[in-house]
Formats: structure tokens, sequence, C-alpha cells
């Protein structure tokens, strides 16, 4: 059974993804080994392949009927706010932290409730995006 053009691409931006974090890692542990700053080199080199050959395969025919990134202002706005939030919840429990902890355990839950509300506010919208981009 041969493979969908859209397995194609996700497995070829997903093996790049790999060969770029290989040659990274590569990079980053052997700094002073030539030989494993060149493996990583190469691993860049050869992820830099994989994306042109990979632009080359994307068909040009155009999506017909492909539905807007439908994200509206007043939910940006929400986002903006959460992470407003989620800095004076950090900014507090610094604060308490500073002066002993005599807050009590309220600084801490308010940051980790700006925190979840924030990751979730974040990460619809970020799921929009993803699913307007590969639809």
């Amino acid at each position: 059974m041969a493979a969908t053009p859209k397995l194609k691409r996700a497995l070829s931006l997903a093996s790049q993804a790999l060969l770029l974090a290989f040659a990274a890692a590569c990079i980053f542990y052997g700094q002073h080994n030539f030989a494993i700053r060149s493996v990583g080199l190469l691993a860049i080199f050869g992820g830099l392949v994989l994306v042109r050959n990979s632009r080359r395969s994307i068909p040009s025919i155009g999506v017909p009927n492909r539905p807007a990134f439908s994200v509206k202002p007043w939910q940006w706005l929400v986002g903006l706010v959460l992470v407003v939030a989620l800095a004076a919840a950090l900014v507090w429990l610094f604060y308490d932290a500073a002066t002993g902890y005599r807050s009590g355990a309220a600084p801490i839950y308010v940051f980790i409730a700006a925190g979840l509300f924030c990751s979730l506010w974040w990460g619809t919208i970020f799921m929009r995006w993803f699913m307007w981009w590969f639809s």
C-alpha cells in the first residue's frame, strides 16, 4: 500500500526534526571533539537536503476552499491577559519567597492555576493553528 502525500510529508518533517536534533546534540556535546562536531555538521547538511527535497515534493495544486485561520481578536486579548496574570502570579510568588513565605500556600496555588489556564488557552489557539496548517 502506497503512503499518501500527507503521510510522506509528515514523515519527512519528523525525520528532519530528528536529524537536526541529533545535529544539535552532536555539536553541543562534542565541543572539544572534532569528529563528533563533524558528524553534527554532516547531520545538518543532511537535514537541509531533506528540507529541500520536501519543498520540491509539495504539489503545486492549491487546496480549494481552505478555511481561514479563525482566531478572533478577543481570543488574543484573553491570551494576553492570561500571560499578564501568570507574570503577576510569578511576581507574587517571588515576593512571598523573599519575605519568608508569610502568605501561606495561596501564591503557589494562584501561580499553578494561572499557569494551567494560560497553557490550556494558548494550547487551544496553537491546536487551531496546527489543524489549519495541516488541513
